[in-house]
């Protein structure tokens, strides 16, 4: 725990309607949630070169002086080690807490209600009014004090909230779903800036193309006419936009009319290579 000395404590709202959480009185609501998982994956290593970094790593940090971030992470506690030790720890036990935390399994419950039975976490609630989005509404004003007690307050919140967990499909890690037969987050995963979601739905539709010859044909066909639409060429007929929306009208029902046995599927085919 970071030192009591210093005075670290900070307030956390929290909106008894939804999943809306502050961290302290001038930061952005977020959802619940983002801010732990954001933690759990932060590259901590580039605290070594750009320590005003702390401040990204969570809202916890946001307030913090160039002095505390400085005598935190040169860390002044022999037994606890530097802050960067502390967080990165932190990470690791956190992260097992969540995965553990949101199964199933009877056995591995039983071993996170163990950490938090012996975790003294320290919290006073007030019910209060508070402005959010322009919008008055009654919050949890939640008094925590130091930054590992606002990592047991979102997971025990999550748990208690029975909040959705999963693993992303593409990159792995843990993400909290919009709706629960999402398989891919929307974190950035390719350096052209195409998310989890954009790279996961392309490989599952690539995959799906192969599986089904009339779509294949379907998809091979349109990206030739909208080729024809958007980089003319000499050799080849040009097609206006309204000549192509027309043409993905009369597709996309004879995709739909082939599937249902309402159209001879080779004579679709054919159609398509027109």
């Amino acid at each position: 725990m970071f030192s009591e000395n210093n005075k670290k404590y900070i307030h956390i709202y929290v909106d008894l309607t939804d999943e809306t959480v502050c961290f302290h009185s001038v930061s952005a609501p977020c959802r619940l949630g983002k801010a732990f998982l954001d933690f759990i994956y932060a590259d901590l290593k580039i605290l070594e070169v750009q320590p005003e970094k702390l401040k990204d790593i969570h809202p916890y940090f946001s307030l913090w002086t160039e002095e505390m971030t400085r005598e935190f992470l040169a860390g002044d506690d022999a037994k606890e080690g530097s802050g960067q030790s502390r967080l990165e720890k932190y990470q690791k036990t956190y992260k097992n807490l969540l995965e553990t935390g949101t199964s199933d399994a009877e056995d591995i419950r039983e071993e996170t209600l163990h950490y938090l039975h012996r975790h003294s976490f320290y919290s006073n609630a007030t019910l209060i009014r508070q402005t959010v989005k322009n919008e008055n509404r009654w919050m949890l004003d939640y008094f925590l004090r130091g930054f590992e007690d606002c990592l047991m307050f979102e997971l025990m919140e999550m748990m208690r909230r029975h909040t959705i967990v999963k693993t992303c499909k593409n990159c792995g890690r843990l993400f909290i779903p919009k709706r629960s037969n999402i398989d891919y987050c929307s974190r950035i995963f390719s350096e052209d800036g195409r998310t989890c979601s954009d790279v996961g739905y392309m490989k599952t539709f690539a995959k799906t193309v192969k599986k089904d010859d009339l779509l294949q044909a379907y998809t091979r066909a349109y990206k030739a006419h909208y080729a024809r639409m958007t980089k003319p060429r000499k050799k080849a007929a040009n097609m206006t936009r309204e000549a192509f929306e027309a043409w993905y009208k009369q597709a996309k029902e004879g995709l739909e009319m082939a599937r249902q046995g309402k159209v001879d599927p080779e004579a679709y085919k054919e159609w398509l290579k027109k």
